[in-house]
């Protein structure tokens, strides 16, 4: 008797069209060109339907994939959106990518959609200004009065003219307040500022804050895929979710995983919430439980923990150029850094001083002159315009993200020529665009060119795992002899 082997499936197909009122596509394996197959739709992982994929196709015929009757469509209920609807063959593996998912937004994320969405939950932070926020803003005229007041408002760019721009242009208001004496007034610009074009560069800022506002449910939904893909990314970095691999079609196992239930699992690791408390008004993200969880945030926690690792230490030192809003430092403290130096412009540690002393009131957090001794816990805010080389920084390791770039050659250099003195390791997370800015015709640093100039090794490169376009790379300052302390 003789037996015929069965051949393994050998599927090809895709989701051709996506809408709120249709999903259309085809599925052929060619192993079996004559059978025709069931087609199982979902919406948010869960199957809605099921249809038998054997209409005509014309373009499947003249393609020649076999008698082209591959074809399906089904109209999925209102209550699908678009973007949650997936395909794949009935009682197998086999998901049907959307072409969508190759081409236009869906083609900057680090994932497949081509398993579908689960159904975003898109928020904005609600908030006024408590009598918390109005003890923590007198606290801060206070101290800066302090630090600031022989100085005028030229000189505080920091030494980098994009930077000198952004001061003059979008941090006048707040110098203003910083310098007065109504710390209401100044809590209520610090709590409502991601609405406003201070924030810009840093985490929001007013335009994103006014087309999240007019956007429709739709719109908001989309507003937020980018930050569910680094959540689903962060997940894969940490092993909680197994990374894509487009040559086996393995694709969006992560990316149909509700943001809820991803945040559970990264938070049952970490044994921390990782949405911080709502310090801001208006500030968009996903909806974690009560909180709001922003892309920086997402950012921010990826280079915490990328930060904590390569330093090779369980409690690390570390110090940061360019901030932010401080979000780095906060999840960097949380996962045990014993002392956090943040070197950057003094407005922005201002808000820096603010969102960490709301986000994470157990820390110190003070404004520390370079030439003083440091100390030796919590956050240390330096003004960059006082940071020369007597500046007493004592670091295991010093992190940028997205910075250094912006800064351009002149700028970085100054910092490279310092840094080796700081610490024996630097972790850099930027773009390598160089992308000319503005009409002085200058362009954006590219770290990897300008650091061998100043005796640094490059230990390792890779992608960023949480950000498209993003280069991680950790260099050793060598022969510079960091003074961490043990």
């Amino acid at each position: 008797m003789w037996f015929k082997r069965k051949l393994p499936e050998d599927f090809v197909g895709y989701v051709d069209g996506r809408s709120d009122r249709r999903i259309a596509g085809w599925v052929h394996d060619r192993s079996r060109p004559n059978q025709r197959f069931e087609v199982e739709i979902l919406s948010a992982g869960a199957v809605i339907g099921v249809v038998r994929a054997e209409d005509p196709r014309v373009d499947l015929a003249e393609a020649g994939i076999g008698d082209g009757r591959y074809g399906f469509s089904f109209a999925p209920p209102q209550s699908a959106p678009a973007e949650t609807l997936a395909a794949r063959v009935k009682g197998g593996e086999f998901w049907l990518v959307c072409k969508e998912a190759v081409k236009g937004p869906a083609a900057q994320l680090m994932n497949s959609t081509g398993r579908g969405l689960p159904l975003l939950e898109p928020t904005m932070s609600l908030r006024i200004a408590e009598e918390r926020d109005v003890e923590v803003a007198e606290r801060l005229q206070t101290e800066w009065r302090a630090r600031v007041r022989d100085w005028k408002d030229r000189g505080l760019g920091g030494g980098g003219a994009m930077w000198t721009t952004i001061v003059a242009q979008r941090h006048r208001r707040l110098l203003r307040l910083l310098g007065g004496r109504d710390p209401r007034a100044l809590a209520v610009y610090l709590v409502g500022v991601q609405k406003t074009s201070a924030a810009e560069g840093l985490e929001q800022g007013a335009r994103a804050y006014r087309d999240f506002r007019a956007a429709s449910p739709k719109g908001r939904r989309a507003a937020v895929i980018s930050y569910h893909d680094m959540l689903a990314s962060l997940a894969q970095y940490m092993g909680l979710a197994r990374a894509e691999c487009a040559e086996q079609n393995f694709m969006g196992e992560a990316m149909f995983v509700a943001s809820r239930a991803l945040a559970a699992e990264i938070e049952a690791v970490l044994g921390f919430d990782i949405a911080p408390p709502n310090v801001f008004d208006g500030l968009f993200g996903l909806a974690i439980e009560d909180r709001v969880l922003d892309g920086r945030d997402i950012q921010a926690l990826y280079a915490a923990l990328r930060v904590i690792e390569a330093s090779g230490r369980a409690a690390p030192s570390v110090c940061e150029i360019g901030g932010g809003f401080g979000k780095l430092g906060r999840y960097a403290l949380m996962r045990g850094a014993r002392l956090y130096t943040i070197v950057d412009l003094p407005t922005v540690a201002a808000m820096q001083y603010f969102f960490l002393s709301r986000a994470l009131p157990e820390a110190r957090v003070a404004f520390r002159h370079p030439a003083d001794a440091p100390g030796e816990t919590g956050v240390e805010l330096l003004f960059a315009p006082l940071v020369d080389e007597s500046a007493k920084i004592a670091a295991d390791i010093v992190v940028n993200c997205d910075s250094f770039p912006e800064m351009g050659d002149d700028v970085c250099r100054s910092y490279f020529s310092k840094i080796g003195g700081w610490a024996p390791l630097l972790l850099s997370i930027n773009q390598e665009a160089n992308r000319k800015v503005g009409e002085s015709g200058e362009r954006q640093s590219v770290v990897g060119h300008l650091l061998p100039d100043f005796g640094f090794t490059r230990l390792y490169r890779f992608r960023s795992w949480v950000r498209r376009g993003y280069v991680e790379e950790l260099w050793s300052a060598s022969g510079q002899g960091g003074n961490a302390r043990a």
